[in-house]
């Protein structure tokens, strides 16, 4: 084969070999750094456009939030009662009253608040939060983690079942299908609370372990609350920067929650706001005015706390945690620095007494309640005039009827008209002499 011939062969057979056999020059320096600058650009490019997406949807949820509150606030559901970020779209607005109560704010008997309001009439609305087995424990982790931020001397109103009372401690049940870890963990790791109370609600979380399983975390650091070595107080503040973090994490998911529900799963009641003026309570209360569901008197007889003589339900009272429960609630408060409202739901007392106990026993408990509000400084109505009236109860289970939330909702309008920190009784009736605060 002559050179030419092989020439040619050669040029035909190279550009079958395989690419790795074949000869390459290494690949310039300034070609390879210039590649990798492009694929740089692109991947902080990708990584602007993610942050600027997060920052675009957060703004939007929070204009979102900002805008509907005024209507989702009157809404009560589980979703709300375990949501930090919409509790605190309700307390950061002045014209919005939070209610923290039980299965009371779930029931349906005409003129709950949060109807009887909602069209702003004195210039408020008032927005309810809790379900039944919500007690003082499970609602001082839910005011804690709301007001967290809120301007000292917010105003919000509490509603105590005397039933909590009643019984030796929460059931576990009350407890555990109430609680967030969440909400818990905003109070553990919260700046504005004390470490001795801080520890005190350590002891009583861990009652109720299995609530904590799931949040190592948090988990880990009520058991460091609880030692009382100078390692585990330094064991605690190490976590608390990442439980911090942890905690705004999950309020973004809370917020896109929110957002969600308020496009999706939210039906806007008719309400029509008109100027606000005071109302004619005299009237009012005379007339019945008002809504008014109709409910068989005995509905939920069967359910009522039952005892085994005066002597137990006397023993009961005195000794149940729940007192315990409602001085943290109030020591939260406290330290919060907030102006709270107590409306204790008055004792059934024809029915209780029906039942073999005395009034002597059933008196002891307004006389603790009392005790402890005045230690606090706290504006307690009791509505005790009506522990007689059974037209004020709806059942024998601490729920009230269509005329007792009307006087209910009388205290919430005065109490929210009247000036921060002032003393306020709700009175009996109104007379010729009351003056609309």
């Amino acid at each position: 084969m002559d050179c030419l011939n092989l020439h040619a062969f050669t040029s035909l057979l190279i550009p079958l070999l395989p690419v790795a056999s074949l000869p390459h020059s290494p690949e310039p320096a300034a070609v390879a750094f210039s590649r990798e600058r492009r694929h740089l650009r692109a991947a902080l490019l990708a990584v602007g456009l993610v942050l600027l997406s997060g920052v675009a949807a957060g703004v939007f949820t929070l204009r979102l939030e900002k805008r509907e509150i005024h209507t989702v606030a009157l809404e009560g559901s589980p979703h709300k009662d375990l949501s930090i970020v919409w509790q605190r779209a309700a307390m950061a607005e002045p014209d919005i009253l939070p209610l923290y109560g039980s299965s009371e704010l779930a029931k349906h008997f005409g003129n709950e608040p949060q109807r009887f309001f909602a069209g702003y009439p004195t210039g408020f609305a008032v927005s309810p939060v809790g379900r039944g087995g919500c007690t003082s424990l499970v609602l001082a982790e839910k005011i804690a983690a709301a007001a967290g931020d809120a301007p000292h001397g917010r105003k919000l109103a509490v509603s105590l079942s005397p039933s909590w009372f009643f019984h030796m401690e929460a059931h576990h049940r009350w407890y555990v299908g109430n609680f967030s870890a969440a909400q818990a963990s905003v109070l553990i790791f919260s700046p504005r609370l004390s470490l001795e109370l801080k520890r005190d609600f350590a002891r009583r979380m861990l009652d109720y372990p299995d609530s904590v399983e799931h949040a190592p975390v948090l988990a880990f650091a009520l058991h460091r609350l609880v030692g009382r070595q100078w390692a585990d107080t330094a064991l605690y503040h190490a976590v608390t920067p990442l439980a911090r973090v942890q905690d705004a994490l999950g309020r973004l998911g809370d917020h896109f929650a929110f957002a969600w529900h308020i496009l999706h799963d939210h039906d806007r009641p008719d309400v029509s706001p008109r100027p606000p003026s005071p109302l004619d309570w005299e009237t009012i209360l005379t007339s019945g005015r008002g809504e008014v569901v109709a409910q068989p008197k005995d509905r939920m007889k069967d359910y009522a706390p039952r005892f085994v003589g005066n002597r137990r339900f006397v023993q009961v009272l005195g000794e149940s945690r729940e007192w315990d429960d409602l001085e943290l609630l109030l020591r939260v408060m406290h330290e919060l620095d907030l102006d709270p409202l107590l409306l204790s739901i008055p004792v059934d007392y024809p029915y209780y007494e029906s039942i073999g106990i005395t009034r002597a026993s059933l008196d002891q408990y307004l006389a603790h309640l009392h005790a402890l509000a005045s230690r606090y400084d706290v504006t307690l109505v009791d509505f005790a005039a009506h522990e007689n009236d059974t037209a004020f109860f709806a059942d024998h289970n601490d729920h009230l009827s269509a005329r007792g939330w009307l006087y209910m909702d009388r205290a919430l309008d005065f109490y929210y008209h009247a000036s921060a920190h002032q003393r306020f009784i709700a009175p009996d009736g109104i007379g010729a002499g009351e003056i609309y605060p």
